[in-house]
């Protein structure tokens, strides 16, 4: 009975999730942040892969799922920027899948700032598989059977501010309400504002130190805050920790391999009162860049 007041709670969850259309949580957000923002697209100044796999609320069945595999790169001697991000989201009975194509024009604004204003093109697809139900629910009419599917295109925009030492950005990936929100009975608001922003610090020759945080703002769901610390030993070393406000404190480690290759891991420990029925959340990530010193980017990007 347990397990079925559990499912059941987070069908509702991954229903008003979908409803609130707050996007797929990630830890790991400071290395993730083309989901959130087009004008990010390019800004490695080479191509760059990266990949993120999410388990959250470990124990709970129906409990979130989450992958994320981006792309993105300059071209026009680094005046443009492309991007490639498709995301995987599983919340109970309800499957949710985002392919977004971003652009980003670049321009200097000082000899070592630059300014990238982004457009991004998605599509959204959203499928509920209702014979996940309780077969006790069976025949009520207010649930569906087999499963149901939409597919709606949708845009988003940013802008986004960088240098070598810090970053600032302003983005809203879904700025229409469209029928896949409108024939589901969706909130009002499906419109998320994203503020993020970091810096990178010398503690020493050898110690780096590098804050970060960003802000969720949706008129129809709770407003969220993610605040990030890591330490980064001989730049290659990352150590640190997150907060994520009313949800978890976060323990976050990678290893810089090469120039190219970067691989992480984050665990969540939950604060909220989900953590009388779960151990927790873990993420793993991988990052690829093709930095070579023919190409004259020679330096590790830390944003």
């Amino acid at each position: 009975m347990r397990k079925l007041i559990i499912l059941g709670a987070f069908i509702i969850i991954g229903c008003s999730t979908l409803m609130a259309q707050q996007a797929p949580q990630f830890t790991n957000f400071m290395f993730n942040k083309l989901v959130y923002n087009p004008a990010y697209a390019g800004s490695h100044e080479v191509l760059t892969l990266n990949a993120i796999y999410r388990n959250q609320w470990l124990g709970i069945d129906g409990a979130p799922e989450t992958a994320n595999f981006n792309m993105h790169m300059p071209f026009l001697k680094d005046r443009c920027g492309a991007g490639l991000s498709i995301i995987s989201d599983r919340v109970g009975m309800v499957n949710t899948t985002n392919i977004n194509l971003s652009y980003s024009y670049r321009m200097k604004v000082s000899e070592r700032s630059t300014l990238g204003i982004g457009l991004m093109g998605r599509l959204e697809q959203s499928s509920i598989d209702w014979t996940m139900t309780d077969e006790l629910q069976q025949g009520d009419q207010m649930i569906g059977t087999g499963q149901s599917m939409d597919i709606q295109p949708n845009f988003g925009a940013g802008v986004f501010l960088s240098s070598d030492k810090y970053y600032v950005g302003l983005s809203v990936p879904q700025l229409l309400k469209n029928n896949l929100y409108t024939d589901m009975n969706i909130a009002e608001n499906v419109q998320n504002y994203y503020l993020m922003g970091g810096v990178v610090l010398d503690l020493n020759k050898d110690v780096k130190i590098k804050p970060a945080a960003m802000f969720t703002y949706n008129p129809s769901a709770p407003f969220e805050a993610d605040f990030n610390l890591n330490f980064i030993f001989m730049d290659a070393f990352w150590i640190g920790g997150s907060y994520r406000m009313g949800d978890s404190f976060d323990g976050i480690i990678a290893y810089q391999f090469t120039k190219q290759l970067r691989g992480g891991m984050a665990v969540d420990f939950t604060t909220s009162e989900l953590a009388d029925y779960t151990s927790g959340s873990f993420e793993v990530m991988l990052q690829y860049s093709f930095v070579y010193e023919k190409n004259g980017v020679t330096n590790l990007r830390f944003f």
